[in-house]
């Protein structure tokens, strides 16, 4: 009988790096009382309107198929509130999709657009899976730095020194995950002039968008010309607490999005029902379902940089919006992970090496404000003692 070997796996998927997150779960593994400033996931629960609609659909009974690229009403829902609140414009029919959140949207866009050989451009330190999907698809992902002495602002003449020939596109976030930090309308609109330049496609995350605490945010898809080269992701997993619930949605071109489309029904066939009924009802959301929770978010998120910003010896660029900043603890140890490991055993404390989003990050942690307010709290005490004892 014949037996499966190595062989046979798809080199590309083979060659995709494990998160370094299973360092940080074993270093957990056991310990009792730690203070997690580490997790995406926010501690809040969703709006009761979403709760109640999917209460609803529950007892009705139906969990049929839908509309294979999301139920006609939600599309048409999302692309009146891409006019309306993002300046977007995306038809309902050709231009936008419902999938099972961002991740799977961002690989059914990267699989139909990338070519074995073509480079796409991640701005670093950078979201992991816009990394490993980029070599899931037999791309070559270049990565260019981004310094924290520009607060991790792109500086576009040596951002264009990473183009050659095979450039396809580029990939970021914005509000930025890991980072905190949220380009300016000045950096986006010479963002725009880049690709445009240099002809690259542009894959812009904004699960964040919700979380922009200094002026309106600008969706760079929205920018003269752009509509045709831009594919713009978002959900509802950040702003309406809908994690779980894996609902998001692509915005595209309609002459890429056929094809999009296409590999879309390959893999999911259609996105969840009840995650679709809850969609629909968080589109349905009033500000006063909603501002208390971005509030209490933003208010965290300023404390935390407050009292990290105070440490000595550590440095961390203000954060524009999302739940995270991304502080230099190098002064405490060169190596991430060993550092992270440390205050998992020393402090208590949970953090993720910033080489997890890639080796740029090297130096830093992410520190994240999803857990409670008490937890935050505590991690960032926990975190204030291990620093001082190092530097007494």
């Amino acid at each position: 009988m014949h037996q499966a070997d190595a062989s046979r796996i798809n080199p590309d998927v083979a060659a995709i790096p494990m998160s370094k997150r299973e360092a940080i779960w074993k270093a957990m593994h056991g310990r009792k009382g730690l203070a997690n400033l580490a997790s995406g996931n926010p501690e809040m629960i969703m709006p009761e309107p979403i709760r109640k609609a999917m209460r609803v659909h529950v007892d009705e009974g139906y969990a049929r198929y839908t509309d294979y690229y999301g139920l006609k009403e939600l599309r048409e829902s999302i692309s009146g509130m891409l006019i309306r609140d993002w300046s977007l414009s995306a038809d309902s029919e050709d231009a936008i999709i419902l999938t099972c959140g961002v991740q799977q949207g961002l690989y059914v866009v990267m699989r139909s657009i990338l070519k074995p050989g073509d480079e796409v451009i991640i701005p670093s330190p950078h979201y992991g899976t816009y990394y490993q999907n980029t070599l899931a698809c037999g791309a070559k992902p270049v990565l260019f730095p981004l310094a924290e002495s520009d607060d991790f602002v792109p500086d576009f003449e040596s951002l264009a020194r990473t183009v050659s020939p095979k450039s396809r596109a580029i990939v970021f976030c914005n509000p930025n995950n890991p980072l905190g930090v949220v380009w300016s309308h000045q950096t986006l609109h010479s963002l725009a002039d880049f690709a445009e330049a240099h002809n690259l496609l542009v894959l812009v995350d904004e699960i964040y968008r919700s979380y922009t605490f200094n002026g309106e945010p600008l969706s760079i898809g929205s920018l003269p010309g752009m509509a045709q080269r831009t594919f713009t992701f978002g959900g509802f997993s950040k702003s309406h607490l809908m994690m779980g619930l894996r609902i998001g949605f692509v915005a595209g071109p309609p002459a890429l999005m056929d094809t999009v489309t296409k590999l879309h029904y390959c893999v999911v066939l259609c996105p969840s029902a009840i995650s679709q009924t809850a969609a629909r009802a968080a589109l349905a959301c009033t500000d006063e379902d909603l501002a208390p929770i971005h509030s209490h978010f933003a208010a965290k998120l300023k404390n935390l940089y407050q009292r990290i910003k105070a440490l000595p010896g550590v440095s961390c660029s203000a954060p524009g919006g999302s739940f995270y900043v991304f502080p230099n603890f190098s002064r405490y140890g060169s190596d991430a992970m060993t550092l992270a490991i440390r205050l998992i055993e020393e402090a208590g404390v949970v953090t993720l090496p910033g080489t997890e989003f890639g080796e740029l990050g090297q130096g830093h942690l992410r520190l994240s404000v999803c857990a409670t307010e008490a937890e935050v709290s505590d991690g960032i005490d926990r975190l204030e003692n291990f620093i001082r004892k190092q530097h007494a």
